[in-house]
């Protein structure tokens, strides 16, 4: 009888450690993904802002001489990711394509123009920088005329800020539903050995020696479930990074190591104070107490 009883508090024991350390990986998976987010606010936002194309049209009696030097001089600026000369024929062919129905032989004709699609570095683009590239390019007599979506820039500009001021309100938010949901597990685990607190403070040990297992415990417990989810997060941000090699999630390293260390220390530090707090508490109760 007394073995059966032993073997159930041992995987009661295992059981209420597994909780523990679930519920610290789960709300630190979702804590370090905001603050790879918040990392990466900026990065995000110059891969949109240079998915924007600033298109020159070409005047169709432009010289061969004139177009090659415009591209040759948008290719040396310091400013320009890209620049591609599409020609009319191809454009109509990208056209038919996406529409999947050849209009040109429905027309009978390409009312598509020879263009210059420009692509501008994200440390540059703005809605005043477009601007002025566009009074710069229409002062060429061969240029007929230039576009660029302004009003998606000027979203892109507006939405990131505040994207960015949001996601440092969540984390905030998360911190304290990992602080709390962290303490109340840690909470119920303590009091589930109560008698066991009970019984060693009535044999006359003291509080400190009773603490220092249950803190060495569930520090333990802490740094398993920070490596449970830096593991998460490592394999979710390699298959972003697989699916979307373009945005380059895995070259910065120091913000990935800064975010799991604070992973590590948010853990040991929650953790820690929680079973100081949790232990003290039951342990100032008076030793008949029922520990309820």
């Amino acid at each position: 009888m007394s073995s059966y009883i032993e073997r159930y508090e041992r995987r009661r024991l295992r059981s209420s450690y597994v909780s523990v350390a679930l519920s610290i990986s789960l709300v630190l998976v979702l804590l370090g993904a905001l603050g790879i987010l918040l990392f990466n606010t900026d990065r995000l936002g110059n891969y949109f802002k240079e998915q924007l194309v600033l298109t020159a049209y070409i005047n169709p009696e432009a010289k061969d001489i004139e177009i090659e030097q415009l591209i040759k001089s948008l290719a040396v600026s310091n400013y320009v990711k890209e620049s591609t000369f599409v020609s009319k024929e191809e454009a109509a062919a990208l056209y038919t394509e996406e529409i999947d129905q050849d209009f040109v032989s429905f027309l009978g004709f390409n009312p598509l123009r020879d263009g210059v699609e420009v692509r501008i570095k994200a440390d540059f683009i703005s809605s005043e920088f477009a601007n002025s590239l566009k009074t710069d390019l229409l002062e060429k007599t061969f240029i007929e005329e230039v576009i660029y979506d302004v009003e998606l820039l000027e979203l892109l500009d507006s939405n990131f800020k505040i994207i960015r001021n949001v996601l440092i309100w969540a984390a905030g938010i998360v911190l304290l539903i990992a602080l709390l949901l962290i303490n109340a597990s840690i909470r119920l685990s303590i009091y589930s050995k109560r008698l066991v607190l009970k019984t060693m403070r009535l044999v006359g040990a003291k509080k400190a020696f009773i603490r220092r297992p249950f803190i060495k415990t569930y520090a333990g417990l802490g740094i398993i479930g920070a490596t449970l989810a830096s593991l998460l997060l490592g394999v979710v941000l390699w298959r972003l990074d697989q699916a979307y090699p373009s945005l380059d999630l895995l070259s910065q390293r120091a913000p990935l190591l800064s975010i799991i260390g604070a992973l590590y220390l948010i853990a040991l530090l929650i953790t820690v104070l929680s079973t100081y707090l949790s232990a003290s508490r039951f342990l100032s109760l008076k030793a008949t107490s029922n520990f309820s």
